[in-house]
């Protein structure tokens, strides 16, 4: 990789230096990608529920059958749904990825990430992220690879969700099950409609996503009485 920046940030304990679009990249996965971080052993990826929604329609999967295969959690609050890699990701096969066209931005992205500081999201790429299964390839810049990784939607939707998780985090939310149950409910299940009332069927997944979002703004503070 060749990179003028020296701006880094703290990912994970450790210093991972901030990208711009125009550095270069030799980086790819080679024949032994998946055997290697990135669905394998590490992490679990926390979803948003955009991608939820397009591993939903992947799969053909009900949301309640998607939970047997994630993990949930709270974190102060707040209730997380994760892509569980360990021992291996439920999507991962010896020949690939199930769901690879719907596959989380965190793997779109891999080996780099994408963190937030200062109220602004940066491209880097964590230590953490330089696995075995990658191997040298023709320089491109990493705004070529963003583009070549289909990224540009997923990071809308996550941009989305950065800003209704803003707004969520300055409610009083109980630590407690009624919390998931109303996250759960109104803004992780794509089987739910985004909407009270007739909601038009030829609606997008990136629609139908915003319009919960929405809706979810204003259904929570009722639903857990508590005053907005």
């Amino acid at each position: 990789m060749q990179n003028k920046s020296v701006i880094s940030i703290t990912v994970a304990g450790a210093d991972a230096r901030v990208l711009a679009e125009s550095d270069l990249l030799q980086l790819t996965c080679g024949a032994a990608g998946c055997n290697s971080t990135c669905c394998k052993a590490t992490a679990p990826i926390v979803l948003n529920p955009y991608e939820i929604a397009r591993i939903r329609a992947a799969t053909g999967m009900s949301y309640e059958d998607l939970l047997d295969v994630l993990d949930t959690d709270r974190a102060k609050g707040f209730p997380l749904v994760m892509l569980p890699r360990d021992p291996v990701c439920h999507f991962w096969t010896a020949t690939g990825c199930r769901i690879y066209e719907a596959r989380p931005l965190a793997c779109r992205l891999f080996p780099l990430g994408r963190v937030f500081e200062n109220v602004k999201s940066h491209i880097v790429l964590p230590e953490v992220n330089r696995c075995s299964g990658l191997v040298p390839a023709p320089f491109k810049t990493v705004a070529a690879y963003l583009q070549e990784q289909d990224t540009a939607l997923f990071i809308e939707m996550a941009d989305r969700w950065i800003e209704f998780v803003s707004h969520v985090e300055r409610l009083p939310l109980q630590d407690a099950p009624v919390t998931s149950v109303a996250f759960h409910m109104l803004v992780y299940s794509p089987d739910t409609p985004p909407a009270h009332g007739t909601v038009d069927p030829s609606l997008s997944l990136e629609e139908r996503f915003i319009l919960r979002l929405a809706t979810s703004k204003e259904q929570l503070p009722r639903f857990l009485r508590f005053k907005k």
